[in-house]
Order: C-alpha cells, then structure tokens, then sequence
C-alpha cells in the first residue's frame, strides 16, 4: 500500500523564488508559539533593600559565579532575575541578597538574604524569615515542613513567611517587628562570634544555623529574644536584650501617630546602638546607650532599652525628632576635600552617613594619627588608621575638625 502523501498545486507560470516567498509569508502570519516566562520578580526586604545584588546560586556555592543570573534592587527593593539561559528547572536554586542600602534606616545592610526559587512565583519576597527558613531546610526539613515549623514557633502564619512585611505593616505589623528583631540580633551575634578568617557572611551563615537548630528542637512558640538566647553562641544574652529592645520599640513606635516614620527613626537609633556594640566589642546595651545618650544630649536611647516600657512614648518622640528627618546627608563644611575618606569613619562609629557626626568631630579628631605606632592588630582604629598614608589621614582631620 502506497503511504499517503500531502499533494502541493502549483500552478505553471508562478516562478520558484515566488513560491519561497508565498512560503515565508504564510508561516509568519502564524501566531507565535509563547514559551514558559523566563523571569523571576520579588522583593527584598529588611526594610526595602535598595541597590542590593540579588542572584541565583545555580551551583550552590554560596558565591556569584559568571554566568548565574543576577539583578540590582530598585529604590522599592524590587528585583528581575532572567533566567532565559538556564537550561535546567530552577525551582529549588537558591536566590541570594547581599548588600545595598536599608531604604528603612539610610544605612548600608550588611546582611545576607536568602530563599529557594519558585519556578512559578511572581513577587518572591527575600527576607530574614525565609534565610531562617532555608536554614531549616538545610537541616533535613522539606521546604513545607520548614515553613510550618518556623510559622508556629513564631506565632506567625505560613503565608505570613512568605509576604512583604512593609506591604502588610498596617493589618499585620509583627511579620516587620519579628524579622527586623532577628536580622539586628544574627548580624550582632555574629560580630560577637567571629573567628579568625571568618567572613561577615560565614559568621552570621552559623549563626541562623544554630537558630534553625533551636526551632527544629525546641516545642511551642517563642519570642525572637528566647529564640536567640537558646542557641550555643557567645554573648547571646545580649542577642536577647537587644531583639526584645528591637522588637517593643518598633511595636509602640507603629501604634504611634507617626506610624512607620516613628518606627524608622527608632531603628536608627537600635542600629546605632548595634553597631557601636559591634565595633567596640562591648556588648551591654545599656552602656552602648548611655554614650550615646551622651554624644546627642539626650536620655532617649536609654529609655528605648527599659524592659518596662513606662516612658516608650517620649522616647519615640525624641528619637523621631532628632533621627526621623536625617535620611538624606546633612549639610555639609565649607572645605569637603576629606570628606571621601572620612566616610569610613561614619561607617564605623555607626552614622551611616547621615549624622550624628559629634562624636567624632572637633579637637579629638587628631587622635587618629596615635594609632600609626600601634601594631595593626592591636585596635580596629589601628586597622583603619594604617590603611591611609600621613597626608591622607591630614586631610580627615582637617575635615573632621570643622
């Protein structure tokens, strides 16, 4: 039997270069055939991330390697990762977030966020939530699991995990407190527990470790403060005190007038205090905050970190007056040429950038010449101090001095 064929007309005088062209024209007023989407939107969020690095860990080495896709934040946190490269299903891959600016505080994050990519998800939030919760699953949970375990010993919901906590401040505001709480109190911890040759990221990579080893364990729910004071780490009562602070004082600072603005002034003034613990190794809170209280003529940050909370409201005020309005650089001194390098000094004694330059302003700026004798590993000053030349550290003087 002879196998049916498909017969082509054509018809005698129509010239071959014709029929190619009549050809062409026939598949292209064909619809277009519309393959799977081939880019993952989400946020990143502690406050609203800004210019942060967001890529996806093809490989699983923790590291941006060439060739894995990779995006910047917009000024809402926003990312699009096109993963149109991409050979293999990427559901499972890791989404990674390092760095940028706090659009909450002014200040630059120095966390690492993370998450497992959803092939389908649209709007994909990364945050200190679902970093917990990808810690939970490198301890031998299902990603389901682990949202339920994390959700329940929280108090939270398992979409909560999964939702923009800045988006939902006004109906549900303990998604914001609770990861702001345990963001401030890895990144303290992890300072408090780094070793020699640790990285940043490797010291606070254990330490959300050993938190998803106290959820797995433990039964019932808890406060961030209990969580982190349960897990083996060094100076984890200060952890305690400062995520039980963190987390009371944006509470009322939301149920203020001033809602989420109060709550940013007051996260400044938590960070400020976490870093000057940071920098100087000394990690009682109420001494941290009784200095500062000193530098800006206030007793606002000692009243911030009272466990009984009886003057919260003034506090919050005072800190909104002095903190709430200073997200952009402060007027500047008539002569800016060491402005540039005494930006590492804001950073360190915990400006960000944006003020509270007192501390380190006026006769005392020279001091920072004392630590060129000193052996670099003698003093965090000492390590900066040695990385400019004498002119160099001239000039900083001289603008610090103004």
């Amino acid at each position: 039997m002879v196998p049916a064929r498909t017969v082509y007309w054509q018809a005698p005088w129509l010239p071959p270069f014709l029929l190619h062209a009549a050809a062409v024209a026939a598949v292209a007023v064909r619809p277009p055939r519309r393959g799977p989407a081939t880019v993952l939107n989400g946020v990143a969020v502690d406050g609203y991330l800004k210019g942060a690095t967001v890529f996806l860990d093809l490989n699983g080495n923790g590291l941006q390697d060439a060739g894995e896709p990779s995006s910047i934040t917009n000024d809402s946190g926003r990312y699009a990762l096109n993963y149109s490269g991409v050979a293999d299903s990427i559901a499972g891959k890791m989404i990674v977030v390092t760095g940028g600016i706090d659009t909450d505080t002014g200040y630059a994050f120095g966390g690492r966020l993370t998450t497992r990519a959803e092939q389908a998800a649209s709007g994909q939030v990364v945050s200190p939530l679902t970093t917990l919760v990808d810690a939970l699953v490198a301890q031998g949970l299902t990603i389901d699991a682990a949202r339920s375990r994390l959700a329940a010993a929280l108090g939270l919901s398992v979409t909560d995990l999964a939702t923009d906590p800045l988006a939902a401040l006004a109906n549900q505001p303990a998604i914001y407190t609770q990861q702001v709480a345990l963001q401030r109190s890895i990144q303290l911890l992890a300072t408090a527990n780094t070793g020699d040759g640790d990285s940043a990221y490797a010291a606070q990579r254990r330490i959300v470790d050993a938190l998803a080893v106290a959820i797995k364990s433990g039964t019932g729910q808890v406060s961030v403060g209990t969580l982190v004071s349960q897990i083996n780490a060094t100076n984890t009562a200060a952890g305690r005190q400062l995520a039980d602070a963190v987390h009371d004082a944006l509470e009322a600072a939301l149920k203020t007038p001033g809602g989420h603005q109060s709550a940013k002034a007051v996260l400044k003034a938590m960070d400020q205090m976490r870093t000057r613990m940071e920098n100087t190794r000394n990690y009682n809170l109420g001494t941290t905050a009784s200095q500062l209280d000193t530098e800006h003529g206030t007793t606002a940050f000692a009243r911030l970190t009272n466990s009984d909370h009886s003057d919260d409201g003034e506090a919050i005020n005072s800190v909104t007056r002095q903190l709430g309005s200073t997200t952009s650089a402060i007027s500047q001194p008539a002569s800016t040429s060491g402005r540039l390098l005494a930006s590492n000094c804001f950073q360190c004694h915990g400006t960000g950038g944006v003020g509270g330059f007192e501390s380190i302003r006026g006769s005392d700026a020279a001091e920072v010449k004392e630590y060129l004798g000193k052996p670099a590993g003698d003093d965090i000053m000492a390590a900066h101090a040695q990385g400019y030349t004498s002119a160099q550290l001239d000039a900083i003087i001289a603008y610090l001095k103004q």
